[in-house]
C-alpha cells in the first residue's frame, strides 16, 4: 500500500520581481501598502499627529482667552 505524497509547501515571500521591472519608491510602496502591519504604523501615527494639532490648537485658544 503506497502512502500519497503531500503537496509541495508554497513559499512564504513572494518571488522576485521581474529584472525589467522598477521597484516603486518607498514612499510609494508604504502609502499603498495592504500590510497590516504597516496600516497599524500609519494609523498610530496619524493619531498622534491629530494629537498633536489638537493640543495645539488647545493651547492657542487658551491663550486667546487669556
Amino acid at each position: 500500500m503506497a502512502i500519497p505524497s503531500l503537496p509541495m509547501p508554497v513559499p512564504s515571500t513572494p518571488p522576485p520581481p521581474p529584472a525589467d521591472h522598477e521597484t516603486p519608491h518607498w514612499l510609494f510602496r508604504y502609502i499603498f501598502s495592504q500590510d497590516p502591519k504597516t496600516i497599524a504604523k500609519q494609523y498610530l501615527l496619524t493619531g498622534m499627529a491629530w494629537a498633536l494639532v489638537a493640543g495645539t490648537l488647545s493651547t492657542l485658544f487658551r491663550l486667546q482667552r487669556g
